[in-house]
């Protein structure tokens, strides 16, 4: 978190990649919707204020654990990682942390901004039902995250070079997630798939939670269904370490 925060370069492209989309989709969606349209199901406030979110979320919870783990096993940097104090699984989860807190701690602005124009602007009802729907979501969606990357970048204990899968499941998930567009504008036969896979839980449920609201019960049982997601990954987590650590060890002697 520290090296972040020292890096004034890091600072300025971090703040530039968070204005940059944001800017631009606000453009296009205000050049796209006028009026009282509307696109699967959003006003044009509401996709503006769906993408800012999903922005937010991926500073947020999106990090790049499986790159690391990539890079960490086949530089032998897992060697000095494994001599820690910690366990790898904490030692990644906490790394995470510190970096998305960074990030936080940069963009404030632009959320206490966001948060005004939710409020003000668009004025949006934000009960503080829906702020505490929100903030499970998102720390659920924190460790579901944490869990999927760490299973993906665990495959690099079997194979030479993942950049390609990483590069192709980067686009994937972003796309399934709901990040590039909302997952009501596809057709239905594709919503009802997604609806019981994990990726949309990484970004749209979250924020639609807090733009469009749902009653108790439909969160209620879509956050049921991602801890279930989250348990299976848990498992998965465990058994995928385990085996990988003990080829790892094998190999490096």
């Amino acid at each position: 978190m520290k090296s972040i925060l020292s890096n004034k370069s890091s600072v300025f492209i971090l703040l530039l990649q968070s204005l940059v989309p944001i800017s631009i989709m606000f453009y296009l969606w205000s050049s796209i919707l006028n009026g009282d349209e509307t696109l699967g199901g959003f006003s044009r406030n509401q996709l503006i204020l769906y993408y800012v979110g999903v922005n937010f979320i991926n500073f947020f919870v999106w990090y790049a654990i499986d790159w690391e783990l990539n890079s960490d096993i086949h530089s032998g940097e897992l060697s000095n990682i494994l001599h820690k104090p910690i366990s790898i699984q904490k030692y990644y989860f906490f790394r995470m942390v510190g970096d998305r807190m960074a990030n936080l701690f940069i963009l404030s602005p632009l959320i206490l901004m966001g948060g005004i124009y939710i409020i003000i602007i668009s004025k949006s009802k934000i009960s503080i039902i829906l702020v505490f729907q929100f903030l499970i979501s998102l720390f659920l969606a924190t460790v579901l995250w944490f869990l999927f990357s760490y299973i993906v970048g665990s495959l690099a204990f079997w194979f030479e070079n993942l950049f390609f899968v990483l590069l192709v499941k980067e686009v994937l998930v972003s796309l399934l997630a709901g990040y590039y567009f909302p997952i009501s504008i596809l057709p239905d036969f594709w919503q009802s798939i997604l609806q019981w896979l994990p990726f949309q839980y990484f970004s749209s449920f979250p924020i639609n939670v807090l733009i469009k609201g749902m009653t108790g019960k439909t969160w209620l049982m879509n956050t049921l269904l991602e801890l279930t997601w989250i348990v299976g990954f848990g498992v998965t987590l465990s058994f995928v370490s385990r085996k990988g650590l003990q080829k790892y060890s094998d190999v490096a002697g």
